[in-house]
């Protein structure tokens, strides 16, 4: 650490342990994006999953520096909107937006101060001021990422870690989305062919999806949708790279999933106002510190990702090369911190780690896991089937309490995944 230059507070909850005599060691709580607050984990929603965790020991929440109320890196608009109806369908990451982003955040903040490396050297000293020796990891997408790289620069202060939905230093965001997004696809048409009322309902999905794509063969395509501002029905060109980006974030769960065959019915028959209405309410990006998400990815992933690299893993795929290409643009307009190649390298530990990865997930597909467990000593991969890029349900909560209860990997009981179905297709446009 420079322990120098400007300083920024860093926004910290402390969740106390509800037994009497709570274990030595808490469960530090590590959001996904980049660009998520921990402290969002707070709420309502996630207390299914995370109340569990405080009968034996404190839950800390710490917003990583740039997201949350620790200086965070939030950008007015840069196509996240969707009362910008236009914006939100047009092109990905404008050059002009980014460049206005990137303006706005460096009147208070070095954007090169904001990479995942010095963020865990944060988290350590948070952990020393908290009064904690040894700490667990618990942690979605971009937070197991975050937890490896912690794990990698601090092992002696981790007991365990239970990781869901796994990205790695290695994972080169946004490289793997193309290949992600099509198994999901691929798996959802399965589902659904073997489901008999989606299969009655839509029993051509896939050559309607083809169909709709087709129709960008030549560039853009007018549709109708509802402006948010005068609540009425307009012309709004839509680009296939925000169509097939949409589509992708609509695989991200299997609950969001369950609308696709319908929205994409409605799309062929020339309705997109259902595509509209799940592409708002299926969008984590609204969320996100968007200013922090580019100063990690533009930092340590794009910088890794090579020609190659994009023609073999965006072929044959709906998503294809732009969302790749539109973030590395997005890139050439964003200060980059000195990232070594060596950053990227698979983290080695013998700290006791479980994986947990959904055979559909549209974001981390379970290969990136069964890549990364193979250099933890005591790491254990779970994959569930037809679970996307999710933890819900009380079969994951139970399997996270119960493993950072003892920190053995090889003595949780995972049967319980087998019994994991997706939830039923909706067969009519949601209201």
């Amino acid at each position: 650490m420079a322990r120098s230059g400007r300083k920024i507070s860093l926004n910290i909850v402390v969740v106390p342990a509800l037994g009497a005599t709570p274990a030595p060691d808490p469960v530090f709580w590590l959001e996904g994006g980049p660009g998520g607050a921990a402290t969002d984990a707070t709420g309502p929603v996630s207390q299914n999953y995370l109340r569990g965790l405080r009968g034996e020991r404190d839950v800390v929440f710490v917003d990583q520096r740039g997201t949350g109320e620790s200086n965070p890196l939030k950008c007015d608009d840069i196509g996240d909107d969707p009362a910008n109806v236009d914006a939100y369908f047009g092109k990905l990451f404008p050059a002009l937006l980014i460049r206005t982003c990137r303006e706005q955040l460096e009147r208070f903040a070095d954007l090169t101060r904001y990479s995942t490396t010095v963020a865990m050297d944060d988290l350590d000293e948070v952990r020393a001021a908290l009064g904690y020796d040894r700490i667990n990891l618990a942690g979605a997408s971009y937070g197991t990422q975050a937890a490896q790289v912690y794990i990698r620069q601090h092992p002696d202060h981790v007991r365990s870690a239970f990781l869901a939905g796994v990205a790695t230093p290695g994972f080169r965001l946004p490289l793997p989305f193309a290949r992600a997004a099509q198994n999901a696809w691929e798996r959802l048409l399965a589902d659904c062919a073997a489901d008999p009322a989606c299969r009655d309902a839509f029993p051509n999905v896939k050559k309607e999806f083809d169909a709709v794509l087709a129709r960008f063969e030549h560039g853009s395509i007018q549709v109708t949708m509802i402006d948010p501002a005068t609540r009425t029905s307009r012309p709004v060109t839509l680009e296939r790279e925000a169509f097939v980006e949409h589509v992708r974030l609509m695989l991200y769960s299997t609950f969001a999933a369950r609308f696709l065959p319908v929205v994409v019915h409605q799309a062929f028959l020339g309705d997109f106002l259902p595509f509209q209405k799940l592409a708002v309410r299926f969008d984590p990006g609204g969320a996100l510190a968007r200013g922090m998400y580019f100063s990690v990815t533009c930092s340590e992933d794009v910088p890794f990702i090579t020609e190659q690299d994009i023609v073999a893993e965006t072929r044959g795929t709906f998503l294809g090369d732009r969302r790749v290409r539109a973030h590395q643009a997005a890139c050439q307009e964003w200060p980059r911190a000195d990232v070594p190649r060596a950053f990227t390298e698979p983290v080695r530990s013998d700290v006791p780690v479980v994986m947990y990865s959904g055979e559909a997930d549209g974001a981390t597909p379970p290969w990136i896991a069964e890549d990364a467990v193979r250099f933890f000593t005591s790491g254990r991969q779970i994959t569930v089937p037809h679970a996307g890029h999710q933890i819900d349900g009380p079969c994951g909560w139970n399997l996270m309490q119960a493993f950072l209860r003892t920190a053995s990997a090889g003595q949780l009981d995972a049967a319980c995944v087998g019994n994991i179905r997706r939830p039923p297709f909706a067969t009519e446009v949601p209201r």
